[in-house]
């Protein structure tokens, strides 16, 4: 064998290692990324100045997982949004896969941990799990003071 094939072969094994670790990459963090995105279309129907209240409660409606829905009403703010809703995402939210479900906390890093669950094939908003203390210390809704 030549120096040259030996090269030739060495890089192309070097490529598709490369190759197989984006494609593990890319393959993993789907669900994450699928949650994330739905939960940025929530808020941006949530939000929508040029919507009536009536049509973004039942634009956003689709979002919800049915044990919110049979727990909840949806209902818009004052302030704009939905009630229980954050108005935005930071730039430095998390987003992680617990189990079945991704949690993500659209504030800096720091405040209330949203659930997610996919449910007929899409994911869908499953309301307030806990809140993301200093850290990374989880106090789950249940424990928290009302």
């Amino acid at each position: 064998m030549t120096q040259q094939t030996r090269n030739v072969l060495i890089g192309a094994a070097c490529f598709a290692v490369l190759a197989l670790g984006l494609a593990y990459e890319v393959v993993s963090t789907r669900p994450v990324r699928q949650a994330v995105q739905a939960y940025s279309e929530l808020v941006t129907l949530a939000n929508r100045p040029d919507l009536s209240i009536a049509g973004r409660l039942e634009a956003a409606r689709p979002f919800f997982s049915a044990r919110y829905l049979a727990t909840h009403d949806l209902q818009t703010a004052r302030e704009g949004g939905l009630v229980g809703l954050p108005r935005y995402i930071n730039k430095n939210f998390q987003a992680w896969r617990q189990g079945p479900a991704v949690w993500l906390c659209p504030s800096n890093r720091i405040g209330p941990v949203y659930q997610l669950v996919k449910e007929d094939g899409r994911w869908k908003f499953d309301g307030l799990i806990g809140i993301l203390r200093s850290r990374n210390v989880l106090v789950p809704a249940s424990e928290m003071p009302e």
